[in-house]
């Protein structure tokens, strides 16, 4: 089984778009994802382990040791790819093809992941502060999407955008070369150090796939 990348970031700052070009690129990202480009029982189990520390995604604190997921890593990868079988299993372990998963929630449960999956990658995309308020609070009025009261507070969604992005950031001397930090706005516009960061991370070529899906 190859180290996972992991994706963190604020909601809204763009990762669902950098998921989709990772596994467009090579990466497999999940069979069950949704339409935010979430593999499902990842975030399911995100989100049964803020809940249990009192948290949310709005409203996030970092879960304690004692509440975190006990489902194994061997257990997680199966059903990642759905591996039903020891064929499945077989071929894939042959295969050895690179995978990871994106959700925000990670940001806050990441040294769980870090412990059951201790060499991954970790991906952090930062995007504009004001800009992230504007899609939250845009998103927040959407009819089917989980409305939360305090993101129609302005000054609210600027103190979440500040606790994820240092959250994330905090990760960066623990992990060294092993986490990536990136913006948003500079994958947007193409700037060539970026992509060739994001490139040598991966270890695959993903200009391609940016200049598809960002534009």
């Amino acid at each position: 089984m190859r180290p996972p990348f992991i994706i963190i970031g604020m909601h809204r700052s763009g990762t669902s778009i950098l998921t989709k070009v990772l596994e467009k690129s090579g990466i497999f990202m999940g069979v069950v994802k949704d339409h935010n480009y979430e593999a499902m029982h990842f975030l399911s189990i995100n989100q049964q382990v803020l809940w249990k520390g009192g948290f949310d995604w709005h409203k996030p604190g970092i879960p304690l040791a004692k509440d975190w997921h006990a489902i194994p890593a061997a257990e997680l990868y199966r059903e990642h790819f759905r591996l039903n079988g020891k064929i499945a299993q077989l071929k894939q372990a042959l295969r050895n093809e690179a995978w990871g998963w994106k959700d925000p929630r990670n940001t806050f449960t990441l040294e769980m992941w870090l412990d059951k999956f201790p060499n991954a990658k970790v991906i952090h995309l930062i995007r504009n502060q004001s800009d992230v308020i504007a899609s939250l609070q845009k998103r927040n009025k959407l009819a089917g999407e989980v409305e939360a009261p305090e993101l129609s507070d302005r000054e609210y969604c600027a103190k979440l955008w500040l606790e994820y992005v240092n959250q994330g950031q905090s990760f960066a001397h623990k992990l060294g070369p092993r986490y990536l930090e990136l913006h948003y706005e500079k994958l947007r516009d193409f700037e060539p150090e970026s992509i060739k960061a994001l490139e040598q991370f991966c270890q695959r070529p993903i200009v391609k796939q940016l200049k598809k899906y960002l534009h």
